[in-house]
């Protein structure tokens, strides 16, 4: 049995010949043969909160105590009886909260933070000051892989919904609680139930990066409607994910690739007559095969922009439209498979398609543009029109047609940067080459040879392709 006594003052401090007003907690807590924890906790008044949260961490096997205080509340004393033993060293985490209410939610937000390790002794005092959020900040728990991974899944649906996912269902009640980090910004919100299957509470800001941190806890007791205590059962790994761009970042990008390719007054356009893609030996026979030469779409990955809309969302088959400037041929090897599937550009792309710029990234080197390409009849048109930024097939500085004088068309790709199509519909690659609208080579593979199947995210450092 321990014994925790909470008790706040008012102090003020000097601080440069200014005075600071600030909040000192006592929280205290006693083992049967009375040791003694003293944990002052202070913070400036101008941090104003609800609710005191402490994270106790016992650094012996990780498990941990979590104690809500009411901030206004008076001298307490209260009895807790867990596995947390105060002769371990341990950790404090202390989070001020300061409650939101919303017409349809309740969360909380954390106005201020302090944490520290503590060794035992058989009497401790010590001094956990707290400071305003930053973005490094550690979020409690976060150093740990022990007590079990508890299963946390994040899915995305376009255009702002974000569903946490614990894939796993208890057989009592658990108490959930979930902290989302965006930036210098903290909230928390707790949910009871045997599983958590919920969208995010609040509104999570586009074209950002969040980390999310989920602990499964079981209720232990409430003091007094002032004092609610849980000991952590679980808890997951922190979870990051980009939130997605809306239509205007997906706009602001687009202007970020046109200051990129204006550096030149003139772009630098060349015709081509092919769009072609590598793939591996065992990717063509599959195709010829076993499903009749089609060459079926599959959804984008997480290569390039994070927070693509497309990502995962849209798919299509990828073809690359660069072609050496000096030899006007592609280049003859390949980071992405041993076979070249070449198609004339005009079969894929004509006046009965539209186009869509969905991206512009780079991989610490040379600069990539993705444009999507669909057949004004397909049913993808509704999803590009509604998140992507439409272009002009006539007239745009990636990809574009041109009209001859005869009234024929040519393809035209710019060469200042790497523009890769992604055409949403099958082909049939047994028929085209029937048709001589195409053909397959052989070419030498460089690096991995192959795409991970998740894809390659874009240079996070990059101050030309990165929104700010």
């Amino acid at each position: 049995m321990y014994y925790y006594q909470v008790e706040h003052i008012f102090v003020y401090k000097m601080a440069a010949s200014k005075i600071v007003a600030s909040w000192c907690w006592s929280v205290k807590l006693k083992d049967k043969d009375q040791h003694l924890i003293d944990l002052k906790i202070s913070c400036p008044i101008f941090f104003l909160f609800d609710v005191l949260f402490i994270v106790l961490v016992d650094k012996s096997d990780f498990s941990s105590t979590n104690m809500f205080i009411n901030s206004h509340c008076g001298d307490l004393t209260f009895s807790l009886d867990n596995n947390f033993n105060p002769k371990n060293n341990f950790i404090v985490y202390v989070y001020g909260l300061k409650t939101i209410i919303s017409s349809t939610n309740q969360y909380d937000r954390v106005v201020c933070y302090g944490n520290k390790e503590i060794e035992y002794s058989e009497e401790i005092q010590t001094y956990v000051p707290l400071k305003e959020i930053e973005e490094d900040m550690h979020l409690p728990l976060s150093s740990t892989a022990t007590q079990g991974t508890l299963p946390l899944t994040v899915h995305r649906q376009p255009p702002s919904h974000y569903r946490l996912d614990v894939n796993i269902m208890f057989t009592d009640e658990k108490y959930f609680i979930v902290f989302v980090k965006v930036k210098n910004q903290l909230r928390c919100y707790s949910i009871s139930g045997r599983c958590l299957n919920k969208l995010i509470l609040f509104e999570l800001p586009s074209a950002s990066s969040v980390e999310c941190k989920v602990m499964c806890t079981c209720r232990q007791q409430q003091i007094d409607g002032s004092i609610f205590v849980t000991t952590t059962v679980s808890h997951s790994h922190v979870i990051s994910f980009k939130t997605f761009l809306s239509l205007v970042d997906t706009y602001r990008l687009y202007n970020l690739a046109i200051a990129f390719g204006t550096r030149k007054f003139i772009p630098n356009m060349r015709p081509i007559q092919f769009f072609y893609r590598n793939k591996s030996v065992e990717y063509f026979h599959i195709v010829m095969s076993y499903l009749n030469g089609e060459m079926l779409p599959y959804l984008k990955s997480n290569g390039g922009e994070q927070g693509s809309v497309v990502n995962g969302r849209l798919s299509g088959l990828f073809f690359s439209t660069y072609i050496d400037t000096t030899t006007n041929l592609p280049n003859p090897c390949s980071h992405y498979g041993p076979i070249r599937l070449y198609l004339k550009s005009l079969i894929m792309f004509n006046p009965q398609c539209n186009l869509y710029f969905a991206d512009f990234y780079c991989h610490y080197k040379r600069h990539h543009v993705t444009i999507i390409l669909v057949p004004k009849l397909s049913t993808h048109n509704n999803f590009c029109r509604q998140y992507l930024t439409e272009l002009n097939i006539f007239h745009n500085p990636y990809l574009c047609l041109r009209v001859e004088c005869n009234g024929a068309f040519t393809v035209m790709a710019n060469m200042d940067v790497t523009v890769e199509v992604l055409y949403t519909e099958t082909i049939n690659v047994r028929k085209a080459i029937e048709l001589q609208h195409g053909f397959i080579v052989e070419s030498k593979t460089i690096g991995r040879g192959f795409a991970p199947p998740s894809g390659i995210p874009k240079n996070p450092s990059c101050k030309i392709c990165n929104l700010e």
